[in-house]
């Protein structure tokens, strides 16, 4: 038995579950989130990753992500869609509308400084073409930022069909490999990646402004198994 410094035995945990190639088994009272990420990770890329807990909120997060993995990333996507896709709505009406109400403004001009101030037609159809070419550039400026998000929108759609299907294999992934087990009556910290591992008393949270010395102990394959069924069995 060892007894090393908090930042040292994270160091080794981390480096123990990226060594994994097959399975991974984590035994912990606590996660942070970079540890717990890590382990989402490994099970998606095809790696058996057992869990066992006595935090019920982490125990919790694990289950959610074997069902919304990556679906907050998603939503952020599908919401900058929606945005561009109502902005393209209220151009392509104000498309419409613009030219309609400064025709209408430029008509009403005309004839009230036609007939009733009795000026002539060439000095009284003055607002109505200066208002028909403001509308006409009006009309060309929303076109063409309607163009834009034409070809913004179908990018993000491009993007957005590639991730939900990127998601979806990953989650089968995580939901095929990986295991979590709620049990209070875990104290301890244990890493095992089928070829290393070890144990120790400090939990897999990083609260590195804090150094603990805590004690580090190697373990064997079946006193791993032992333990993982026996806390399996009581969970």
């Amino acid at each position: 038995m060892d007894f090393l410094l908090s930042t040292k035995i994270l160091e080794r945990a981390r480096q123990v579950i990226l060594n994994a190639d097959k399975e991974i088994t984590v035994i912990s009272p606590n996660f942070d989130y970079d540890f717990a990420s890590l382990l989402l990770d490994r099970a998606s890329r095809g790696i058996n990753t057992t869990v066992i807990t006595s935090n019920p909120d982490w125990a919790s997060w694990f289950e959610n992500k074997k069902k919304s993995y990556g679906m907050d990333e998603i939503n952020e996507l599908m919401k900058e869609r929606e945005k561009h896709k109502r902005e393209q709505v209220r151009l392509m009406r104000l498309r419409i509308i613009t030219p309609a109400i400064l025709t209408a403004v430029g008509v009403s001009a005309f004839l009230l400084i036609h007939k009733v101030l009795n000026t002539s037609v060439y000095v009284a159809v003055l607002p109505l073409v200066i208002l028909i070419i403001i509308s006409a550039y009006a009309v060309m400026k929303f076109q063409k930022r309607i163009a834009e998000l034409n070809s913004t929108i179908a990018i993000q759609q491009q993007s957005l069909d590639q991730r939900l299907q990127e998601t979806s294999n990953i989650r089968q992934e995580i939901q095929k490999n990986l295991k979590c087990f709620l049990n209070p009556g875990v104290y301890f910290t244990l890493v095992y990646n089928g070829d290393e591992g070890f144990v120790t008393s400090l939990p897999l949270s990083d609260d590195s402004k804090n150094e603990k010395v805590s004690f580090y102990e190697k373990v064997k394959k079946e006193e791993v198994d032992y333990v993982v069924r026996l806390l399996s069995k009581s969970s």
